[in-house]
């Protein structure tokens, strides 16, 4: 990787932040003869696929926690092999016959691969609603096979084209595809209970199932059971690794601690970049992959945009923050059930749809609540999902010592800054983190999740050796995300589908990809943003070439990489990588 003060300023393209989407299309652009310089203001490559560690004996994985699209025929596979990453890329599978578990008081219901096996586990958990629940699949599946999110011109062409390319696939289950999930789940007669349980992963794209449209969450189940779920051998970091090892060996480079001040502009092409400093760097193409708002407000500038465009920016919403929490558990869980746990701790708020509506309200919209009191409130009925990335990889000892599990605790929460303790203060220099009340609303949380992995890993709540909270504030701090939304833009029907942003801007030369384009929120849709945004500045289609078996990558341009590689250390910068080689070189030497 190459430092800050690289001379070279004139590039074919430039790739502004280094998450799945920046680095897959920074990949695909080297490989495909682009001269390509991919930028990240962080100090390592990652996004949220990102890793850290604690104490040198702990690894948490911030976003990478399971996968569709990765099993034989798969995108994903595809496009490791594309690279010439095959062989570095290992998927692994979470169990088939549940690799999601939704718990409730009362209720264990397995999500299994395959559209057939799990009606017959909605049907064996909700038997009095079998009529229903075929319908339900029907419609969920007709939907889910029939998006395209692989095919480079799913996003493309007039919002009106892609609307009906969709709808005709859809055929009889397209008047579903835009109502708001629950509506539906409604509509089919669910009780609120069971509309709570067939809801509750509706968070994974951090969404709502008030907000979330029966085509998106279709899409989610056809990524998983359609074709099962998985996880990287390594962890997320590993694609960091993974893809500059390709963009460097290929004649790209990668600038870390680079924050771009402007994307520069002129004539109504884009010309390159403004660095902060005041450095400029030039290039026809621009991939802009980090966030959409501050790329059109900040980077580009109202005064480069049409007025039809800025009033579009301007009534763009972000989607729910995701808040994390990590705990460091003396317990054996590498021989545990290999599966996601969904975990719902009561039945309080499902007595009627008004009264999830209500809790919904209540948790996420508290709009003049006492911290401290909705605190207490959320961390006694708020959903959580747990997952243990020391089981889905129990041969990583990066992850966990032996005998012990790194598990994380996940759920949607509110930005709002006065709900936290932070109000008027800066985010961006850490100061948030001196409030009192901030940390006092973190620990109420903090315990309150302890109880939803205790749901999932019985006995574990008593064996916390260590733990921590990543609020909103953070994830804008660290991912320069808009209130820190994690996902893009949110997830609704004005924002979904055909009605989401494609690669293609009205700026001739700026493209975008990441979380907030048409292939949706999550690790699959940012890395088919970035293959996408590849394959239209160089036009070609990228990814139909790899799942054709092609490997456009040159591999033997790749170095070898050792037992003792270390994923996060090759992410991040020139001087990092360079002490690696030495050290396997100077082992060599050794032996």
């Amino acid at each position: 990787m190459t430092d800050k003060n690289h001379a070279d300023t004139q590039w074919d393209a430039i790739v502004i932040g280094a998450g799945l989407g920046g680095m897959t299309s920074a990949a695909c652009l080297a490989v495909a003869g682009k001269k390509t310089l991919l930028l990240e203001r962080y100090a390592v490559m990652r996004g949220c696929s990102h890793v850290f560690r604690r104490n040198k004996q702990w690894e948490f994985d911030v976003g990478v926690h399971y996968m569709g699209l990765c099993g034989p025929g798969g995108a994903l596979p595809a496009l490791m092999k594309g690279l010439a990453l095959d062989d570095r890329i290992e998927w692994l599978p979470l169990d088939p016959t549940g690799f999601d578990t939704i718990r409730g008081p009362d209720l264990e219901l397995k999500v299994p691969a395959g559209w057939d096996p799990y009606l017959e586990s909605l049907i064996r958990t909700f038997p009095k609603d079998e009529k229903k629940l075929r319908f339900y699949i029907k419609v969920m599946r007709r939907l889910g096979e029939s998006l395209d999110r692989e095919s480079v011109m799913a996003g493309q062409g007039t919002t009106l084209s892609r609307m009906t390319s969709t709808m005709k696939r859809a055929g009889w289950a397209a008047p579903f595809f835009m109502m708001p999930h629950a509506a539906f789940l409604a509509s089919c007669g669910f009780d609120p209970k069971t509309l709570l349980a067939l809801s509750v992963q509706d968070g994974a794209p951090a969404s709502t199932p008030r907000e979330l449209p029966v085509g998106m969450a279709a899409a989610l189940l056809q990524d998983f059971v359609g074709g099962g779920a998985w996880y990287p051998r390594g962890g997320g970091q590993m694609f960091s690794a993974g893809f500059a090892e390709v963009v460097e060996s290929h004649g790209g480079a990668i600038r870390t601690n680079a924050e771009v001040e402007k994307i520069l502009v002129s004539g109504g092409a884009v010309q390159g970049d403004q660095m902060k400093g005041g450095e400029k760097l030039h290039a026809p193409i621009v991939v802009s992959a980090g966030d959409i708002k501050k790329t059109y407000e900040d980077l580009v500038g109202f005064e480069n945009l049409s007025a039809e465009m800025v009033k579009k920016v301007q009534k763009m919403k972000m989607s729910t923050p995701l808040i994390n929490a990590f705990f460091c558990v003396e317990q054996d869980l590498r021989q545990s059930d290999n599966s996601n746990y969904f975990i719902i701790p009561s039945w309080d708020d499902a007595s009627s749809l008004m009264s999830l509506q209500r809790m919904s309200k209540r948790l996420l919209k508290p709009s003049g609540r006492d911290p401290v009191e909705w605190a207490m409130d959320y961390a006694a009925n708020q959903p959580g999902y747990v997952q243990c990335s020391t089981r889905r990889d129990p041969a990583n000892l990066r992850s966990a010592p032996l005998g012990h599990g790194a598990v994380e605790v996940q759920s949607l929460a509110p930005y709002d800054p006065e709900l936290w303790g932070i109000s008027g203060m800066d985010i961006a220099s850490g100061e948030y983190r001196e409030s009192k009340k901030y940390q006092q609303v973190k620990e109420i949380i903090l315990e309150g999740f302890s109880r939803r992995m205790e749901k999932a890993y019985p006995g574990s709540s008593t064996r916390v050796m260590d733990a921590e909270l990543g609020s909103p504030a953070a994830q804008e701090r660290f991912t320069f995300s808009s209130g820190g939304a994690a996902f893009g833009l949110r997830a609704d029907w004005r924002q979904s589908g055909p009605f989401r942003p494609g690669t293609k801007t009205e700026i001739k030369g700026l493209l975008l990809a990441g979380a907030s384009t048409y292939w949706g929120p999550g690790t699959v849709g940012a890395t088919l943003s970035g293959v996408h945004a590849a394959s239209v500045a160089t036009g070609r289609d990228l990814l139909q070439e790899m799942q054709s078996g092609k490997v456009i990558a040159d591999k033997a341009r790749m170095s070898g990489w050792g037992s003792d590689f270390d994923p996060l250390l090759a992410s991040r910068g020139t001087a990092a990588r360079l002490k690696q080689e030495n050290k396997r070189n100077r082992k060599k030497r050794a032996e």
